[in-house]
């Protein structure tokens, strides 16, 4: 029932438009026309639940699924499952998340933009050649390893996404990005550092002693 083709990125960006739940019903294990589409789609999935819960949007309000295409009964119960539960959690950004609306469609841009990164792209697509095959140095990662990596990877994608929406609004200093964004000072800057060296911030002005930081443009 599922390629595996599911953009996150496209996922999210409906989430940030006012969907309030989003299920997808893939084929059991082993018995997949497209062999690993299931596989995929279920790590996508999985990826996106826990960036979601990470910005602060309940990961229940999205779901993975399998039932194979001669299960009418079972499909027709896993949607009004589905249904119940996010009948139960109530509109998108109210008492069922963590974070509230408006804020949370800014969380669930932000979501959108670490989705639809390179980064995270890269490390999903790589999830079954590093699970059983390895990586470059034959090195082969066991689920809770690669798990922890994907964990990793969400936080400090998300902080990059936070850090470049924060500068789009005007050029700040370290100290004031990691004052309204909560997060600790010596992660800013080199977060900083690094989009510096990647050409996407550069410095604005030199404050007394304090270097203001802002988005890099073309004159930069």
């Amino acid at each position: 029932m599922c390629t595996g083709r599911i953009d996150p990125a496209i996922v999210a960006g409906a989430f940030k438009k006012g969907l309030d739940g989003f299920m997808v019903v893939g084929c059991y294990f082993g018995d997949c026309h497209y062999i690993t589409g299931n596989h995929q789609a279920k790590a996508k999935i999985e990826m996106t639940r826990k960036l979601f819960k990470h910005v602060g949007v309940n990961e229940e309000r999205l779901a993975f699924r399998q039932c194979s295409s001669g299960e009418a009964s079972v499909f027709v119960e896993l949607v009004n499952e589905f249904d119940r539960k996010i009948r139960s959690l109530g509109p998108l950004g109210g008492d069922g998340d963590p974070v509230k609306a408006p804020e949370i469609f800014d969380k669930l841009g932000t979501a959108e933009a670490v989705l639809a990164g390179e980064k995270i792209r890269w490390v999903i697509g790589k999830r079954t050649p590093f699970l059983e095959i390895g990586n470059m140095y034959d090195e082969i990662f066991t689920e809770h390893e690669f798990n922890r990596a994907i964990d990793m990877i969400i936080v400090e994608e998300t902080e990059v996404q936070e850090i470049l929406a924060k500068l789009k609004d005007g050029a700040q200093s370290v100290k004031e990005l990691a004052k309204s964004l909560t997060i600790p000072t010596e992660r800013v800057f080199r977060t900083i550092m690094a989009l510096k060296r990647r050409g996407m911030v550069a410095l604005a002005e030199v404050s007394g002693r304090t270097p203001v930081f802002q988005i890099a443009t073309e004159e930069v």
